[in-house]
């Protein structure tokens, strides 16, 4: 099956139906992918028919774009609801050089991170690769012409629970025939599925790879990340030294800073112990708010857990918060939203 059939099944089986030419796949799938249309109109290289039929039965858009909001360190949240009214949340990043959209892969997430706004959601369903390669291409056509540089699977749901259809976005949003960003621009995060992280690192394609751990300690993560029961730490770490191995790849170990929890000296230490690896590499990021009980770890002793980490010869950086008027930052996505609050659009 071509990438477009595998993408695009039900265009495919209209087509068919319709008796048209092969070709007229292809033209639907870059028109979507690398062109970025929302509306089969646009794409007038198809016969006026051929978009009538397709506006009717198999809309171009499958997400519908219900809010869009803008920090005032210009972050973008986009808030979209899906065929069947659910609604998932997408955020663009732009930096110097970067313009980076986090991406959601489920509806809710069920791994119940003590810390994370998301996990108070539980699980709605997954999303489809379109679904999920979508958010991409509306912020894409939102930015213009300024480019999308990057994409990271660490918005809404555990990516590697919806692995097969994760997998076929990433492949789409890589492909030089859609999107073609290029896979060392792509980065996906797991909260530690051992299994799955093994069958990324068999992956052909260079697409990065990132861990939540946000603490050492075993009996503490238990408490923190409820996946930490199925994983151990040791199984963890052994399923990264196998990614790191096998692909030569950098490994981020992503770590929220949480007050008096897991950012004491003790910590820094055991971490130093525990990524032993030149290629692994901790990205600290302080607590963003949201109502799970939690503070947030004060700048000062931040870049004082950096500098302890580093000292110990642990390649380490302390990541900037993003959006947090907006609730875009990592773990506050659903906070409001999608929980009935009231929220403040800024655009």
């Amino acid at each position: 099956m071509t990438r477009a059939a595998d993408f695009i099944p039900d265009v495919q089986r209209l087509l068919a139906e319709r008796g048209e030419p092969a070709y007229r796949l292809d033209q639907a799938y870059k028109a979507l992918t690398n062109s970025l249309v929302r509306d089969w109109e646009e794409v007038t290289s198809l016969p006026k028919g051929l978009r009538a039929a397709l506006a009717a039965e198999v809309p171009a858009s499958t997400l519908t774009l219900e809010r869009h909001y803008r920090a005032s360190d210009g972050t973008r949240k986009y808030l979209f609801h899906t065929h069947d009214g659910h609604a998932i949340e997408t955020v663009m990043i732009p930096e110097k050089k970067r313009r980076t959209v986090c991406i959601s892969t489920q509806i809710g997430c069920p791994m119940a991170c003590t810390f994370c706004a998301t996990g108070l959601l539980g699980i709605k369903r997954n999303l489809k690769a379109r679904e999920i390669a979508e958010q991409v291409f509306v912020a894409a056509r939102d930015i213009a012409p300024e480019r999308v540089s990057n994409v990271v699977v660490m918005g809404m749901g555990e990516p590697f629970l919806n692995y097969t259809e994760t997998l076929r976005a990433l492949k789409v949003l890589n492909d030089p025939e859609g999107f073609g960003l290029a896979a060392r621009s792509i980065a996906a995060s797991t909260s530690g599925l051992v299994d799955r992280i093994r069958r990324f690192a068999d992956e052909p394609e260079q697409f990065h790879l990132a861990i939540s751990l946000h603490t050492p300690f075993e009996e503490q993560r238990r408490e923190i990340m409820p996946v930490a029961a199925r994983h151990s730490i040791p199984e963890l770490m052994s399923a990264a030294r196998y990614y790191v191995d096998k692909t030569r790849r950098k490994l981020f170990f992503e770590y929220t800073l949480l007050a008096g929890v897991n950012d004491q000296p003790e910590h820094a230490a055991a971490l130093s112990k525990l990524l032993d690896h030149p290629l692994y590499h901790l990205n600290l990021l302080r607590f963003n708010w949201t109502d799970t009980g939690y503070a947030a770890t004060s700048k000062k002793r931040a870049r004082e857990f950096l500098a302890e980490a580093r000292e110990r010869g642990l390649p380490a950086t302390l990541r900037p918060s993003r959006g947090q008027d907006i609730d875009a930052a990592c773990g506050q996505l659903a906070a409001k939203d999608l929980r009935g609050r009231p929220v403040v659009q800024l655009t």
